[in-house]
């Protein structure tokens, strides 16, 4: 069925920031056909009364772990894959479950979109996905199923294999290595289809899909030489990469301009757990945001709970950062940055109804979520009828 809503204060998000005070939104076909005032809409639409209510585009969190993460207990943990090091060919596809409940944590927070995947355990873990957070079969939800080949440096893959199992890596050397050493096997073989390569070269097709372009290079980093070494590894391949944490890059400003990379900030609501996060700072959005550097607000959830996005990007607000520059970081900007920008992130014509509907306005501490919309379809509701 079309719906119609009407009345509310409309923050499209959209490259204006446009706020259309008292405005209506037509969706057909899961799909916003209009925006306005006073709109004419065809006879048989259904209509939903919003008048005092805030529109804002359904929220996105480009770096969580919702749906293979156990949470409950790591026995039954999908996130890791322990036995090795060095695991490109896992997919996060093959490790999601769709009844998890954090899918319905995220549209309790207002989240439509998230991207999600291996942990942080392994130098190289694997390939992550983008889906949206509720609406039928895993296919029907995915927007990239292959959205970046997950890397990561520091402590995690020390701390994994070189102290609790007692194997490579041991050092930031040697977690810098496996993930070289993927690129330079593949380099010989870039020029190959999928279908072309051997079978034991199987494992080598993520970095040929990095190497040429398709997907980028998700390196997880949190001290600021983590961060060099991954700007160093990107420059010497020359892949697109883009660092996730990132929890020193404000020290490391001038590098991060130059190399042109975007940044994925957080989560930084929650307590320095490993000695690499003491120097995070809920100012670091505001610091990337002065220096012109595009970055998305995210949750790592459940480190922290993705039903509190909203409050990540409202700390950063706290904190020197524009209310407009937070609201696009965890909508417009995240969809930009995670390639879906043709479908999501802002209340336009022709993209996807993924909406949030709040009481005020979403970084306002009294603020509480209504509904939340995919594809047109309610998939929550304060108050369900």
């Amino acid at each position: 069925m079309n719906t119609v809503f009407r009345g509310a204060d409309l923050y499209t998000v959209d490259a204006d920031f446009t706020v259309i005070q008292s405005g209506d939104l037509y969706v057909a076909n899961g799909k916003i056909s209009a925006i306005g005032r006073h709109l004419n809409v065809p006879a048989g639409t259904k209509e939903v009364e919003a008048k005092g209510m805030v529109m804002t585009p359904g929220l996105i969190d480009i770096h969580t772990h919702v749906g293979i993460w156990a949470e409950v207990t790591e026995d039954v943990n999908d996130a890791n894959e322990y036995s090795e090091p060095f695991t490109p060919l896992m997919e996060a596809t093959d490790g999601i479950h769709l009844d998890h409940f954090s899918f319905q944590d995220a549209v309790r927070g207002g989240v439509t979109t998230v991207q999600t995947g291996a942990g942080s355990a392994n130098p190289i873990g694997g390939i992550w996905s983008i889906l949206k957070t509720a609406g039928g079969t895993l296919e029907e939800r995915l927007l990239i199923k292959r959205s970046g080949l997950k890397g990561a440096l520091g402590e995690n893959p020390k701390n994994v294999f070189g102290q609790t199992y007692r194997k490579k890596p041991f050092t930031r050397m040697a977690v810098a290595s496996i993930i070289r050493n993927g690129f330079l096997k593949a380099l010989p073989y870039r020029h190959l289809a999928k279908e072309e390569l051997s079978v034991d070269l199987q494992e080598l097709w993520p970095f040929i899909e990095v190497l040429n372009g398709s997907m980028p290079l998700r390196l997880h980093c949190h001290r600021a030489d983590d961060i060099a070494t991954a700007l160093r590894i990107a420059d010497e391949f020359g892949v697109k990469l883009h660092l996730e944490h990132a929890t020193e890059g404000y020290m490391m400003i001038d590098a991060i301009q130059k190399a042109g990379v975007a940044v994925t900030l957080g989560p930084f609501m929650m307590s320095a757990s490993k000695y690499e996060l003491r120097n995070s700072t809920p100012k670091s959005p505001a610091l990337m945001d002065e220096a012109g550097i595009p970055f998305a607000i995210m949750t790592d959830h459940p480190f922290t709970p993705i039903q509190y996005l909203s409050v990540c990007a409202a700390e950063a607000v706290k904190y020197g950062l524009s209310s407009e520059t937070a609201l696009a970081s965890i909508t417009r900007t995240a969809a930009e940055l995670a390639g879906i920008s043709n479908r999501v992130g802002s209340l336009e014509v022709g993209k996807d109804a993924d909406l949030a509907v709040w009481t005020g306005h979403p970084f306002a501490t009294k603020t509480k979520l209504c509904a939340t919309y995919i594809n047109g379809s309610c998939a929550y509701h304060s108050n369900p009828q």
